[in-house]
């Protein structure tokens, strides 16, 4: 056998050359360069169009063209199996940004053609002289300015074609063996001996073909039938699939046109390949297919009847999961689902996220409720420091609910990592490549043989590179037979892995659980990096969070009207720019440009909405006229600042509680506020507001060198820094001994491998402070709170801090008001608080975790950047700090300094990222005992959602004064949602546990119940709720989320 490897392999090379046997160039097209997207290609006119020939060359950055030829049949062709084919000359380069295609032939519409998918059969077979007409819509992706138009008309051989792959893919599966392996041995052997009986002398002749049939017919028997095993195991279950990121380094306009050519190309290669079965998630490409392409739609529909096109994925995107909401996280399930269910008919079981950043510990809980047991990535393996130890496990989310997990293993067998690259020895992909190399890979990379003999594969080129490709499906078929020495291939579906995962490993003693987040020790900048996009996603969710109570008060009190379809379509747009290059702050600049305008119009819809329901109860209760409704968004009864404006000609405002007059302030932007206290939960209060002289008198002591209420001491620095804080109440120091806080420090940001995505472990490695102080001066002191201005100059950026104390709330607020023009620095503010813990608490969706902050092990280093929401706690047993914000999610603490991060300015994919105004709040709230008697959950609330007001525009009314649509008797059981049912006009109740506690809960509503029901949160199920008169009651386990179903 001595080379007969090196012969097979250059035999192979010979064989290949003669798939296609003839070719004829088409010399020229007409083309015109267009945005326009032309639906009807019947009725084009291209009269005016210009030509060009295969020599000529075309080309842009992000251009549209359409091209047109007319081919004829050759004479030679006849009978023959006719393909089209074009290159531009980028083949083998990436596809995402590489030219792409729609090809129509005689007016009916193909598939797509891209660097990957290159031709389409045109006749089979062919008759001479037949004439077609093509017409391809290109697209020229990213600069490329020097394409060619080299087409063909093509001969494809049919049966040289299965001979040649019935030979390459068992000698690519021996080129991974051991030469002693006896199944190496065994394929050599067979694929030598067949080629010995193939006469190549003279290519394409009658003797060629005879010899061919003599030699398929002895691999087919004497390999095939007599060395492969079609039942054997491990089996690889590969699903085809294309990862279509609805937005990165092209626009959603881009993405809309690459669903169509893609899911096209999937579509025509089933009807070559009956096998074939698809998997593609996200409802929001579905939809730009159905409004573009309703053709190509409704071949899908046929196919997902048939079972080999596979709906599935829950969310409405693959969105980010560590800073949409946890709310944002339910609507991703109940619109992605619901999408799917009304369109195909199908429930989705499966959650599969294989590109996020990270998962949320909240998510085991939510899927389960939104009816998903199952969870797919290979996100975590691509992991800077450590290995995930499973990839078949239970996932255990902070309230207990598990999930079946799988992390798909596909990657080439025996490769090794490369210096200066991106990929690690134990990364693994979801653009999967059907050969022996990525197959033999993947049961090679799995670490749970013990546990069962399946793994997932989902293979296709993703990002507008079409999918599975024709060499992945006849590599499949070849492979599916169980070649000696390989795993076997099965054409599945995601859903029947998952099927048969669980029947083979749930209930074994040796299935693992891994408890909490499933960190991703890599793209930590993601949670900081676009600031504005994380500030609109969160204002955003709780705005249209507050659109559906007001609404829902509005129904309830004063017989509103429900405005259900722009909810829904407000919504449609948060889910949408929570895809996962969107909202982390990883796309071009083009797409943040879409995202903010996208954001200003739902802002302004909302605004509209709001007003007009706030309005219309303020003008049914029961009140003088230019009396101030005051409404509270949040769970807890709140005490609090509002902020107001007077009507117009309407003089001081003294406001009174009933008869007490309370303290109010003019603001230094000309605006009004007071302190509301006890504002009721989902409700409103009422305010009477009369024209006369208030106490203006201030109530603490202020200076640019002090600050100081009833609880705090505030002394600065000449840096404009925090040099101490004295808790009076608590009788300590909030600071370190001899520690400045709220110190800013920029850092050098230039990651190794991705800008935008990244921060990696050096980047302290150099840092500038920024403490120089070009302005600090007292700008408000009255009776309710009191402000010092201090400005700073960083380069050609300047940083302003607005720092407030307060008459009534024991918080230090730090408003900043950055005008940021620098770019790859980072910023992070530092307070180190004096408390001995080796462990912090951090606000994540719908709960809390707690996270080590040592340096201990190498998981626990990985985590020196992490994500947080609403809030940030270290303790010691009876005090602690927390620190809250209003749009901030990257931290990090280490040896009880807190580092916020304020603004990290990449130039890559966006070289204008952040380079805008910024306005950001977070406070500072010390406090005696833990963070749960405090109530900072509470006060996280009033800072991100705080009350608004609506002046009472007419005499009369009959609503009461004050009043609660819905409230919780225990802080720990917290309100987040109060909205119409998807289905009906029962009022949909969402609360959840923060507290880990175990607590029996009482809620009151404003009016009598006549029903309380338990759902998921697809608002499924019917399990009834104890109730009386207004109060429901029912005890909530720690974390638990529940959803209840309410009616009147």
């Amino acid at each position: 056998m001595i080379l007969l490897k090196e012969r097979i392999g250059k035999m192979l090379e010979y064989l290949q050359e003669q798939v296609y046997p003839k070719q004829v160039a088409i010399p020229s097209y007409k083309m015109i360069r267009t945005d326009e997207r032309c639906l009807d290609v019947n009725n084009l006119d291209t009269s005016s169009w210009t030509e060009i020939t295969n020599q000529e060359l075309w080309g842009g950055h992000r251009e549209y063209y359409w091209f047109e030829t007319v081919v004829t049949i050759p004479e030679e062709f006849d009978g023959e199996c006719v393909v089209y084919e074009l290159k531009t000359g980028k083949e083998g380069e990436w596809d995402a940004t590489n030219p792409q295609f729609s090809i129509f032939v005689n007016g009916v519409r193909v598939q797509g053609l891209d660097v990957n998918h290159r031709e389409i059969i045109l006749a089979e077979p062919a008759k001479a002289g037949d004439t077609y007409r093509i017409v391809l819509s290109a697209f020229t992706g990213d600069q490329n300015f020097s394409l060619k138009m080299n087409s063909s008309l093509k001969v494809l051989d049919r049966k040289t074609e299965k001979y040649y792959y019935d030979l390459e893919v068992p000698y690519q599966s021996a080129r991974l063996l051991n030469t002693e392996d006896q199944a190496y041995i065994t394929i050599i052997q067979a694929l030598n001996e067949s080629l010995n009986l193939l006469d190549m002398r003279k290519e394409g002749s009658k003797e060629y073909y005879q010899s061919l049939e003599k030699a398929q017919e002895y691999i087919t028997k004497e390999f095939y039938e007599k060395y492969c095993d079609g039942e054997k195991s491990p089996i690889i279950y590969c699903v085809g699939h294309t990862h279509i990121d609805c937005a990165w380094l092209w626009t959603l306009r881009v993405t809309e046109d690459k669903a169509v050519r893609s899911f096209s190309t999937v579509l025509e290669l089933m009807k070559e390949y009956p096998e074939y079965v698809f998997m593609s998630s996200q409802p929001q490409l579905y939809k730009y297919v159905k409004k573009n392409a309703p053709d190509v739609y409704e071949q899908i529909k046929e196919r997902v009847k048939e079972g080999r096109w596979e709906p599935d994925g829950g969310m409405f995107v693959e969105a980010d999961c560590n800073i949409a909401s946890g709310e944002a996280l339910v609507r991703q399930f109940v619109h992605g689902q619901r999408f799917f269910k009304e369109e195909f008919g199908v429930d989705n079981e499966i959650l599969w996220l294989p590109d996020v950043f990270g998962y949320s510990a909240a998510l085991p809980q939510i899927l389960q409720k939104c009816g998903i047991p199952y969870f797919m990535t290979t996100k975590i393996s691509w992991n800077e420091f450590n290995k995930m130890p499973y990839d078949t496990f239970e996932w255990e989310g902070i309230d207990g609910t598990r999930v079946l997990t799988h992390f798909v293993p596909t990657r080439d067998y025996n490769r090794a990592a490369v210096e200066g690259g991106t990929e690690t020895e134990h990364f693994t992909t979801y653009n999967g490549y059907i050969n022996p190399s990525q197959m033999k890979g993947a049961w090679a990379r799995y670490s749970q043989k013990y546990l069962n003999e399946e793994v997932l594969c989902s293979f296709g080129f993703g990002d507008g590179g079409g999918g599975p490709t024709k060499d992945m499906l006849e590599n499949q078929r070849r492979l599916a037979k169980g070649l000696p020495g390989m795993p076997r291939t099965k054409m599945s579906t995601a859903k029947e892995f998952f099927h048969v995962l669980d029947k083979h490993v749930t209930g074994k003693k040796y299935l693992p659980t891994w408890v909490g987040e499933l960190y991703l020790e890599y793209h930590r900048g993601t949670y900081t990096s676009m600031a504005r996009n994380k500030k609109f996603n969160r204002k955003a969710e709780f705005a249209y969070q507050n659109e559906e109570m007001y609404a829902m008060l509005d129904a309830q009190t004063a017989g509103g009207a429900y405005p259900e379809k722009e909810l829904h379509e407000g919504w449609e747009v948060i889910l949408r720019n929570q895809f996962h290059d969107i909202l982390p702050g990883s796309s071009i600049k083009e797409v943040y440009d879409d995202s903010k305008a996208e954001y200003e119009g739902i802002f302004a819809e909302n605004k509209a909405l709001t007003d007009a329901t706030l309005a219309h109860i303020a003008a049914g209760v029961k009140a003088p006229k230019h009396s101030l409704v005051v409404y509270n968004p949040n769970s807890a009864a709140a005490y609090d600042l509002i902020t107001f404006t007077v009507p117009e000609g309407m003089g001081e405002p003294a406001v009174y509680d009933g008869e007490t007059k309370l303290a109010v302030q003019k603001t230094a932007d000309g605006a009004y506020v007071f302190f509301a206290a006890g504002v009721p939960g989902k409700g409103y209060k009422t305010y009477t507001v009369k024209e006369e002289t208030a106490d203006t008198t201030p109530t603490m002591e202020v200076s640019t060198e002090v600050m100081e209420n009833e609880f705090f001491k505030v002394e600065y620095n000449e840096k404009g820094q925090f040099a101490k804080i004295y808790d009076k109440k608590a009788d300590r120091d909030v600071l370190k001994p001899g520690k400045a806080g709220n110190v800013i420090v920029s850092y050098e940001d230039r990651p190794h491998n991705y800008d935008a995505w990244d921060v990696n472990n050096y980047y302290t490695e150099k840092s500038w402070d920024i403490d120089q102080v070009s302005a600090m001066e007292v700008v408000e002191n009255g009776p309710v709170r009191a402000c010092v201005k201090v400005e700073r100059k960083y380069l050609d950026s300047t940083i302003t801090q607005f720092i407030y104390l307060y008459h009534d709330i024991p918080r230090i607020d730090i408003k900043n008001v950055i005008d940021w023009k620098e770019h790859q620095i980072f910023v992070k503010d530092y307070f180190p608080i004096d408390v001995h813990t080796n462990e912090a608490t951090f606000d994540i969706q719908y709960g809390n975790v707690k996270r080590d902050t040592h340096d201990n092990t190498s998981w626990d280093f990985a985590k020196f950047e992490v994500c947080h929401h609403k809030w940030m706690d270290v303790s010691e047993d009876g005090y602690g700090v927390s620190m809250l914000n209003d749009c901030k999610y990257g931290v990090g603490v280490r040896n009880g300094v807190i580092g916020m991060s304020m603004l990290k300015s990449a130039i890559h994919p966006n070289p204008e990222a952040d380079k805008e105004l910024h306005e950001f709040t977070y406070s500072i709230y010390p406090h005696q005992g833990g963070w749960r008697e405090a109530g900072t959950v509470k006060q996280a609330y009033q800072i991100n959602n705080p009350l608004t007001c609506s002046w009472k525009e007419n005499e009369g009314g009959t609503l009461a004064p004050e009043y609660s649509l819905v409230s919780s008797d225990q802080d720990n059981a917290v309100i987040e949602v109060v909205k119409k049912a998807e289905d009906s006009d029962a009022v949909i109740v969402r609360l959840y546990e923060c507290y880990n506690r175990r607590t029996p809960v009482t809620l009151i509503f404003g009016k009598e119940l006549t029903s309380v029901v338990e759902c998921n949160m697809m608002e499924e199920g019917a399990d009834p709720v104890e109730f009386t008169g207004n109060q429901a009651t029912f005890e909530m386990k720690p974390y638990e989320i529940k959803t209840l179903k309410v009616t009147f």
